[in-house]
């Protein structure tokens, strides 16, 4: 375990360092190309391949059941949390500080960085833990109520809608793959093994590109805003995966798979979050910041959760 959390901390630190060269090119540029590339290809192709070939049974409904519940009792525990803070903070903590802190509290890197953690710890055969939990749950949620946090806490004018929200969802390729996925899977319908092959090529892709693009979205925590994100990586790191822990087992999950989803709640923040906090006018250095901060503890308490587990 040692040696893989190295491998993933040397190659998210590449990442991070290339902000120190100036004469590279703009890491703005290259996270979004990397992202454009792994969520038109690479990830439709690694969700095809992986739910055409897992098995069908209530792992199906019970993972992205885990992950919404998850989700939306770690943001309530968070707003109770912030709208406290805002109180009490007498206009030194802003709304759009705490709409921050709400996503950055309550939303997991389930993909990005949970991806290649589940299946580098419990097996490659457990991918589609992660792609259950992301894209059957938090990520329309994200997309529907993350994005009506950024509309009431923001400092845009922007406004959301559910037709939008919805829309947004609907131009997912990885949920379209995935829903093909598993059709073609419950049909038993046969797919020419080039393209499975070649499916499985591009994904295995995803993980090293994905940890190299969570480095490039790091950015260094300023010490006067410990104070604020606190709160939300205690819920994010530790409360959060508490929840699955217990809802998980109260639904029956159990062996890898009930790990693999408990990890995936315990992942650091989604970097995701930061489309919505941009949009809408959030506090994104505070974002930023939380999404560093957690990214960096998440090393000492992944394997921790990991050890208990087993």
């Amino acid at each position: 375990m040692e040696t893989t959390f190295g491998a993933f901390l040397t190659l998210m630190s590449v990442g991070a360092l290339w902000q120190f060269f100036p004469s590279l090119p703009d890491r703005s540029a290259i996270r979004s190309a990397i992202s454009a590339i792994v969520l038109n290809v690479f990830l439709p192709a690694l969700s095809f391949h992986v739910l055409y070939s897992a098995p069908l049974n209530a792992e199906l409904w019970i993972v992205p059941t885990v992950s919404a519940l998850t989700c939306l009792a770690t943001l309530g525990a968070a707003w109770l949390v912030y709208r406290a803070l805002f109180e009490l903070s007498k206009g030194r903590f802003s709304k759009a500080a705490m709409g921050a802190l709400l996503l950055g509290a309550a939303w997991s890197n389930a993909t990005y960085l949970g991806l290649p953690t589940v299946t580098l710890l419990v097996g490659e055969d457990y991918a589609r833990v992660p792609i259950l939990y992301d894209l059957l749950a938090i990520t329309p949620l994200l997309l529907t109520l993350g994005a009506s946090i950024g509309a009431l806490c923001g400092e845009s004018n922007y406004k959301t809608d559910l037709t939008s929200s919805l829309l947004s969802i609907a131009k997912l390729p990885p949920l379209w793959a995935a829903m093909l996925g598993v059709l073609l899977n419950a049909l038993r319908a046969p797919v020419p093994e080039v393209l499975l092959s070649a499916c499985k090529l591009a994904g295995s892709a995803v993980a090293p590109v994905m940890i190299f693009s969570v480095g490039l979205a790091l950015r260094i925590s300023s010490p006067k805003t410990l104070a604020w994100i606190l709160p939300a990586l205690v819920l994010k790191l530790l409360f959060s995966p508490t929840v699955a822990y217990l809802v998980a087992q109260s639904l029956g999950l159990s062996g890898k798979a009930f790990a693999a989803t408990v990890l995936e709640a315990a992942m650091p923040t989604m970097v995701l979050t930061m489309v919505i906090a941009d949009k809408f006018k959030l506090d994104s250095e505070l974002l930023a910041q939380n999404i560093a901060a957690s990214t960096a503890l998440s090393f000492l308490t992944i394997p921790a959760l990991w050890r208990a587990l087993n």
